[in-house]
């Protein structure tokens, strides 16, 4: 009994120096800004879609079309530019994200952008050949190699100028936003 009462005795005293350790160097000032890290690293996201657009947010030219909110969870820019976006994962042709012009393709580490699935593919590269269908269906973003999903979403009916999207940004939960938020944080 005395050997086990050491021996605990001995496991506390470890445990406190290690939390005290923990402690130690830890500034926990109040002038401190507490950061929240980005998404794990290497995560590229479909972070937000809006599948019935009626007055919610408009494109460049002022069409209130669908879209697809992407979110760069990591530390380095990602040109989506040569990437596939579909509503079908069995879709045999996606639509390839031009490569033309890697300053619109390309998004910041911690950033958004936006795709206007809207058949509109005339009004700019972030403007994709397919509409979203309000009764449901899928959001797939595919690799350049035209066969590695990134990200797939599959949704049921949306109500008009509702928002699906994750929480927080890069999060494993999809939440429905009656103020969507295409571009900026969903939190």
């Amino acid at each position: 009994q005395k050997e086990t009462k050491m021996k605990l005795t001995n496991l506390t005293t470890g445990l406190l120096s290690i939390l005290l350790l923990g402690f130690i160097g830890c500034d926990l000032g109040e002038d401190d800004p507490i950061e929240t890290p980005p998404t794990e690293e290497g995560v590229l996201v479909i972070n937000e879609f809006l599948a019935s657009n009626d007055a919610g947010h408009s494109d460049e030219e002022g069409g209130f079309d669908d879209w697809v909110e992407l979110y760069n969870g990591t530390s380095e820019a990602i040109d989506i530019g040569g990437m596939y976006f579909t509503d079908d994962p069995e879709d045999t042709e996606p639509n390839l994200i031009p490569m033309t012009n890697s300053d619109l393709t390309t998004i910041a580490a911690g950033g958004y952008l936006i795709l206007w699935c809207d058949k509109e593919p005339e009004q700019g590269i972030l403007h994709i050949n397919t509409k979203l269908s309000s009764g449901g269906e899928s959001v797939v973003l595919i690799d350049s190699d035209g066969l590695t999903v990134i990200d797939t979403y599959t949704f049921d009916a949306q109500e008009a100028d509702v928002s699906i999207g994750r929480t927080p940004d890069g999060g494993e939960t999809w939440t429905a936003f009656s103020t969507p938020t295409p571009g900026a944080s969903n939190n």
